[in-house]
C-alpha cells in the first residue's frame, strides 16, 4: 500500500472512532437526561464543539504511534492512553476559551469526562481490527517475490 493510501486510511480509521465515540458518549450520558435535561444538552453541546480538539489530537497520536518503532501491544496501550488525554485536553479548552469557569472544581459534571473517556475505549475496542492492520507491518507477497527472483535468475543464466 502506498503511503498516501495508508495515511488516508490511517485518517478515516481515526475520524470513524471519534464519530462512533461522540455516538456512544451520548448514549452512555442518556442518564443526565432524565436528571437533568438541560445538563445532557448543555453536555451534548460541548461533546460537538470541543471534541474535534480531542480529535486533531487524537489523530496526531495515531500517526506518531503508527511510525514508532515497538510492539503492537505497546501503540494499543498509548492509543488507549492518548483517548484519554485527548478528552481531558478538550476538557480544559473548556476552561481556556471560557466556556466554563473552574471547570475541575464542577461537581457532577466531571462524570462527563470520564463518560468520554469510556466512549473512546469503547469505540477503539470496537475498531480493533482495523487499527491492528494499520499498526501491523504489511506482509510481502511471497508468491511475486518468488516469480520475479526465478524471472531474473533464468535471465542472468542465458
Amino acid at each position: 500500500m502506498n503511503t498516501l493510501n495508508y495515511k488516508v486510511l490511517l485518517v478515516r480509521t481515526g475520524l470513524i472512532v471519534f464519530i462512533r465515540a461522540m455516538g456512544i458518549y451520548l448514549l452512555l450520558t442518556i442518564p443526565a437526561l432524565a436528571a437533568l435535561p438541560a445538563m445532557y444538552l448543555l453536555s451534548a453541546g460541548y461533546a460537538l464543539s470541543f471534541g474535534w480538539i480531542a480529535a486533531i489530537f487524537f489523530l496526531i497520536a495515531f500517526y506518531l504511534l503508527r511510525i514508532m518503532k515497538m510492539s503492537v501491544r505497546a501503540r494499543h496501550m498509548l492509543l488507549y492512553m492518548a483517548a484519554a488525554v485527548a478528552v481531558l485536553i478538550a476538557f480544559q479548552m473548556m476552561e481556556i476559551t471560557g466556556a466554563w469557569d473552574h471547570i475541575w472544581q464542577s461537581g457532577a459534571f466531571l462524570l462527563f469526562p470520564g463518560a468520554a473517556v469510556m466512549a473512546g475505549w469503547i469505540s477503539l475496542a470496537v475498531s480493533g481490527k482495523a487499527i491492528n492492520r494499520l499498526f501491523a507491518p504489511p506482509y510481502p507477497d511471497y508468491h511475486s517475490t518468488i516469480i520475479d527472483n526465478h524471472s531474473s535468475a533464468t535471465e542472468n543464466s542465458i
